[in-house]
């Protein structure tokens, strides 16, 4: 049998698969794309199973992710009953049941889990059934109808909410759980005993500290006796002890294999070319500092969708804090975060009340929460704080008050650094006002001279003016002649000395660097200057092992040459370098890329000149105060000649782009106002369901205050004279621009002063600030 081969192979067809082919297929258009999945049917939505399917009120379309003619649309070949048996590595192929093969050049494992059954006598008998998949729940769905008494072993998420919906289908239900708490996944007694009363008050009886020793009945199940001795009548029985990672088929093909797919941070496993995402991923979480494994829908969502960006080469880290929802008794709630390592909880609100919440805390810092309708920004908000491990020392008294909010806490504070050659400057002096008003930022988002700047801030959080000031001088111009006060002289001259000299310790000329007699230039030269000199500046200025330490992340954008696309360099992923900062800063054609990992890198500031959108994609939503230093937005001056004509198509080009992302959240504003009023119109308990979905709250609960502080260089003078244009590296300059950046970022927390004074609204601030 001829094999087919694929650039993306997904194996398995639960939701981790689709997620990611959706993902590769918006990003790479022409990918050949295959998902292999061992269910005849099209891939489904597993949470409604215990829920809605089970009790009939949602049907098999319902619970469909996407119908057949969608990855007929989108050119994903989806293989039913496709089921992998092996994989080789070496030759790239995953080797089929039925004797076939399927080649890739990237693999996705997304085999999911398969449940624990009990080895016990009788487990084979008819009426047995495990939950799992929609085979297991149309048959235990047929088996109700002549079933009254049903036994449920196993108090966790599946158990429970297995045991609600065969109570609201009207039979006599007994749950049986071997510890001694229902939910032992929350390591919670308070919960337990909650979700304790909650079933003996809708007639399901619980017994904990037992196991079923084994089922009785001829051919059909009757009955089961337990670890205590006595015997249970039941005609129906629901196996709910647990799940184990669906990986037997990777044995022998050289993948570290431990509870699941071992993976790193990125999802990689131990062969580059592989991938693993889902229930079968155990990958090493940094927000709560272990190695796990997560069955949660929301965690396969969250991971299908970076483990395809990640095989396209983006190296980014799973840092998402997935978020659990159940529904028992009508009583959706949600659950993110582990627990188990929490030494105290804080209660709020009373029990299956909305809002109703549990925090799990551990010095201070949040750790998981449990939610009765708890609103999505401030589910939102708990997983902010969990993610960024935030303490909540100070904030620690207001938590347990009634109608205290978690998003009315301290949030982030975010520094946006453009590139603009000698124009940073500037920004230096910006940022020597805010550290003298002890405005020390968590994010620092930078390009191009931006990154320079910013490496030296991340890497002497709260105490960066010294170094920044020496870096500045050292990049300084001494000796120019041509007056200030006449600019074309002025332009002129220094145009003269950047072609002779460049400019110290930042970039030489290659005209100075060639073999004798190779003249002025060499067609094969793919930049003009040399910036060698700039690396063993950074090396100085910049603290690296300080940098990869520090609590201040740094984000960096880069343009890959061969691919044209952006790259992120994360402080909290990689090992910045000098050559990581270089890269973001190499402006072609004055400046050569820059190489870092095999691959050439050009300025960042050529795809995004104002790198909002790098904090967005690598931390989530932006809450709080963003600084954004801005260098070219401002007004200019008519150009008078073609040299200022080319300055002024590069400024705009430059220009900032933080108002499109803020038009942008303009209109998602409208969508989720749409949403709402939506939701608005359904039935309460539906609504609440609605509600606690993780779609609902990560796209409702992003609605939340944004401060933009923009500290802007005045675009038509400077101390009376012509603009200083971004290759102006003279000492005079430099040292105005500082005064400048100074005097502006002054002035941007003044006018915060006086907003908080008068309590005006984060828009109305912005409106104030860009004026």
């Amino acid at each position: 049998m001829r094999e087919q081969r694929f650039d993306y192979v997904l194996v398995g067809g639960g939701i981790a698969s689709v997620t990611a082919a959706r993902s590769l297929r918006h990003e790479e258009p022409g990918a050949s794309i295959a998902i292999l999945c061992a269910e005849p049917v099209l891939p489904y939505r597993r949470p409604p199973l215990t829920k809605g399917f089970l009790t009939g009120k949602v049907g098999a379309a319902r619970v469909t992710i996407h119908p057949a003619d969608f990855y007929e649309k989108q050119n994903i070949a989806l293989l039913l009953h496709t089921r992998a048996a092996a994989l080789d590595c070496a030759a790239h192929r995953v080797q089929l049941e039925d004797g076939s093969a399927v080649g890739y050049g990237k693999l996705l494992i997304a085999t999911g889990a398969r449940p624990h059954m009990l080895s016990v006598p009788g487990a084979a008998l008819a009426g047995v059934h495990c939950l799992h998949d929609i085979g297991d729940a149309v048959a235990l769905r047929t088996d109700t109808a002549a079933a009254r008494r049903a036994l449920v072993i196993g108090a966790g998420f599946v158990g429970v909410e297995a045991a609600a919906a065969l109570r609201e289908l009207g039979l006599e239900v007994t749950l049986v759980e071997r510890g001694e708490q229902v939910l032992p996944q929350l390591h919670s007694a308070l919960l337990s005993a909650h979700f304790r009363t909650l079933c003996a008050e809708h007639g399901v009886e619980v017994l904990t500290g037992l196991t079923v020793e084994r089922f009785t009945g001829h051919g059909t199940l009757t009955g089961a006796v337990l670890s205590d001795g006595r015997s249970l009548a039941c005609e129906l029985a629901v196996v709910a002890t647990g799940v184990e990672p669906n990986c037997a088929w990777l044995a022998g093909s050289g993948i570290g294999l431990a509870d699941g797919v071992l993976v790193d941070e990125c999802l990689q496993t131990s062969d580059p070319d592989i991938y693993a995402a889902g229930d079968a991923a155990n990958f090493h979480d940094p927000v709560l500092g272990a190695r796990r494994r997560v069955e949660h829908w929301d965690n396969a969502v969250r991971q299908g969708r970076l483990a395809a960006r990640n095989m396209r080469g983006a190296r980014m880290p799973y840092r998402d804090v997935s978020i659990f929802y159940g529904d028992v008794f009508d009583a959706p709630y949600n659950f993110l975060g582990d627990p188990s390592d929490a030494l105290e909880v804080v209660e709020r609100g009373e029990f299956a009340q909305p809002p109703y919440s549990l925090l799990f805390m551990r010095h201070n810092v949040l750790r998981a929460m449990f939610s009765f309708g708890v609103p999505a920004d401030e589910t939102v908000a708990a997983e902010e704080m969990i993610r960024h491990r935030r303490n909540l020392a100070s904030g620690s008294a207001a938590l347990a008050q009634p109608g205290s909010r978690l998003g009315a806490l301290p949030s982030q504070t975010v520094l946006i650094l453009q590139g603009g050659g000698a124009l940073g400057a500037f920004e230096s002096g910006a940022i020597e006002a805010l550290e003298s008003h002890g405005v020390c930022p968590d994010i620092v988002s930078a390009v191009s001279i931006g990154a320079f700047n910013g490496a030296i801030v991340a890497s002497h959080p709260g105490q960066a003016v010294a170094a920044l000031n020496a870096f500045w001088r050292d990049l300084s111009i001494e000796g120019l002649s041509a007056p200030r006060t006449c600019a074309q002289l002025r332009q002129t001259e220094l145009a003269w000395h950047l072609a002779l000299f460049g400019v110290p310790n930042f970039m030489r000329p290659r005209w100075w660097m060639g073999a004798p007699g190779t003249g002025s230039f060499a067609p094969w030269w793919t930049s003009y200057y040399d910036t060698e000199p700039m690396l063993a500046l950074l090396r100085r200025y910049v603290d690296f092992d300080a940098l990869a330490a520090s609590p201040t992340r740094l984000l960096l954008g880069a343009v890959d040459v061969a691919s044209g696309e952006r790259r992120i360099f994360d402080s909290y992923v990689d090992r910045l370098t000098p050559e990581h900062l270089l890269a973001s800063g190499s402006l072609p054609p004055a400046m050569p890329w820059t190489t870092v990992e095999g691959r050439a890198y050009w300025d960042g500031g050529v795809v995004s000149n104002s790198p909002l959108d790098l904090v967005i994609e690598r931390c989530g939503q932006v809450a709080g105060r963003v600084f954004v230093v801005d260098l070219f937005s401002g007004a200019r001056p008519l150009p008078s000649n073609l040299f200022e004509v080319m300055l002024r198509r590069d400024e705009i080009v430059y220009a900032d782009r933080v108002r499109n992302d803020l038009r942008f959240e303009e209109n998602a504003n409208d969508f989720r106002d749409l949403v709402e009023r939506i939701t608005g119109q359904l039935d309460a308990a539906a609504a609440a369901r609605v509600r606690q979905s993780p779609e609902y709250i990560r796209l409702m609960g992003n609605h939340v205050p944004v401060q933009i502080h923009r500290i802007a260089l005045d675009g038509t003078s400077m101390d009376g004279v012509s603009f200083a244009r971004d290759f102006d590296f003279s000492s005079e300059s430099i040292a105005s621009l500082q005064a400048l950046g100074r005097a502006a970022a002054l002035a941007v927390l003044d006018l915060d002063e006086v907003r908080l004074r008068a309590g005006l609204a984060a828009s109305d601030y912005e409106d104030e600030v860009c004026k």
